[in-house]
């Protein structure tokens, strides 16, 4: 006869459905890390189109660019530390054209070491860059940089394209 716990299982009953659990989270818990990567990849190509579609009204509003003198403004401490509002790495598109500059989805950026979101424009021309925190790189992207193929995605404007 075996021993019965206080529930009534045997305690090989319980031995077995921790193991089945177990094996189920072992199997589950990849596929939902993968699912959330695929999530905030999404979050970022959204970004990526709702910033380009505010510089085209910015453009046809203001007709130039946001301008920052031909340097690179970004929310990581590489590129300036520049925020999310109106004084933000986009100068003067928030909040008439967009309510706040997109933030990585990913709360580890921006961070130190350039990762994260940058802007670029001498007002005739831009770019925009989400670096080092996409998880693909694909030729095949439409947001695909021919300057960081391994490391960023970008729109921009034909002129800045190679920036």
């Amino acid at each position: 006869m075996t021993a019965r716990s206080r529930s009534g299982f045997t305690i090989i009953e319980m031995l077995i459905v921790v193991t089945i659990l177990s094996l189920l989270a072992g199997i589950l818990i990849p596929i939902l890390e993968q699912e959330a990567t695929r999530a905030r990849d999404g979050r970022r190509a959204g970004d990526l189109r709702s910033v380009a579609s505010a510089l085209a009204a910015y453009k046809s509003v203001l007709g130039t660019f946001p301008d920052t003198g031909d340097e690179w403004w970004g929310d990581s401490a590489t590129y300036g530390s520049y925020g999310y509002d109106e004084s933000g790495y986009i100068p003067g598109i928030v909040p008439d054209f967009l309510p706040y500059l997109p933030k990585d989805p990913n709360p580890a950026y921006p961070n130190a070491t350039g990762a994260g979101y940058m802007y670029r424009s001498d007002g005739q021309d831009f770019k925009f860059v989400i670096n080092a925190t996409p998880s693909a790189y694909l030729v095949s992207n439409p947001f695909y940089d021919p300057q960081r193929p391994d490391t960023g995605w970008q729109v921009s404007t034909p002129g800045g394209y190679n920036w």
